[in-house]
């Protein structure tokens, strides 16, 4: 009996017709979706406390800068966030009230679409050609490896990568689902190199268009990760960062990104599960997006 996966043509045999690439071929216009959907979304949230919450998104940030600060950080933070406060400031207790929703409203699209600059990636084809042939001899080799008990194994063909990636189950029906809307995927999250083995093998093995998923801003101080990663489509989250404009603007993003028909994989769990179970308890943040985008 063959256990091997049955490796399938590409649904979408064009990248450039993939949603993905389609999507973040207009980011400019895509970017500007997301501040004004974020910005929008926060007057309804906060009215007239606008002013205290980008106060208290300045602190924050100002905090962050100061005390986990990261190589991928922008030179310009602390100048960045350091006029924000002037302008928030300022002379305020000259304005009127109306002045002061003005200013306030301009610091906050200001703000916003720093953050949906830095989340927002690009996709480019070239990159994505050469990510999936190094991904296809860099698993061949570690598969292989592991197969066998010596490292002589690491630069043996013995096994295809089909008889060692195993994707079973209802392939078709997802085949079919792609044709027919926008398919979001929640695995269990065990590994580090997760996004990137299912990704492979949705990509090589199952023949599905890339989907959008997120990586943590960390993984971007090493130049060569942040390299692929900034070209592939795959958007930033930076878990230092709580305040609500943020937040928002990412699940924004997120939402979006979904209403355009960018196919999208979620960890349900917002963490790792060694155990491999299924998730019970389910972090709805970005996850709820998902649910956001239909209504």
């Amino acid at each position: 009996m063959d256990k091997s996966s049955k490796i399938y043509p590409h649904v979408i045999p064009e990248i450039e017709d993939w949603p993905i690439h389609k999507m973040l071929a207009d980011r400019k216009n895509f970017i500007k979706e997301i501040d004004e959907f974020t910005f929008e979304k926060l007057k309804e949230l906060y009215q007239k406390n606008l002013p205290d919450i980008i106060a208290k998104t300045v602190y924050l940030e100002r905090i962050r800068i100061k005390e986990e600060p990261w190589k991928v950080d922008p030179p310009n933070e602390r100048m960045f966030w350091k006029k924000i406060r002037r302008k928030l400031i300022g002379k305020s207790h000259e304005m009127s009230e109306e002045e002061k929703k003005e200013n306030s409203e301009a610091i906050l699209r200001t703000i916003i679409h720093r953050y949906s600059e830095e989340i927002v990636s690009t996709f480019r084809k070239s990159t994505f050609i050469f990510a999936r042939r190094f991904l296809g001899l860099f698993f061949n080799r570690l598969l292989n490896s592991a197969a066998g008990r010596n490292m002589k194994r690491v630069f043996g063909t013995k096994h295809k990568i089909s008889e060692r990636l195993l994707a079973k189950g209802e392939v078709e029906k997802v085949r079919k689902l792609i044709k027919k809307g926008t398919v979001v995927i929640v695995p269990t999250h065990s590994s580090n190199l997760d996004s990137i083995l299912i990704g492979y093998t949705m990509d090589a093995i199952l023949g599905l268009p890339s989907f959008s998923y997120g990586a943590g801003l960390n993984l971007y101080n090493t130049g060569y990760t942040a390299y692929f990663m900034n070209r592939m489509g795959t958007y930033r989250v930076d878990r230092r960062k709580k305040n609500p404009i943020y937040l928002e603007t990412l699940k924004a993003m997120s939402n979006l990104s979904i209403q355009r028909g960018t196919n999208s994989l979620f960890f349900p769990g917002g963490t790792r599960n060694r155990s491999g179970e299924l998730e019970s308890k389910l972090k709805m943040g970005l996850l709820g997006t998902a649910m956001e985008a239909q209504r």
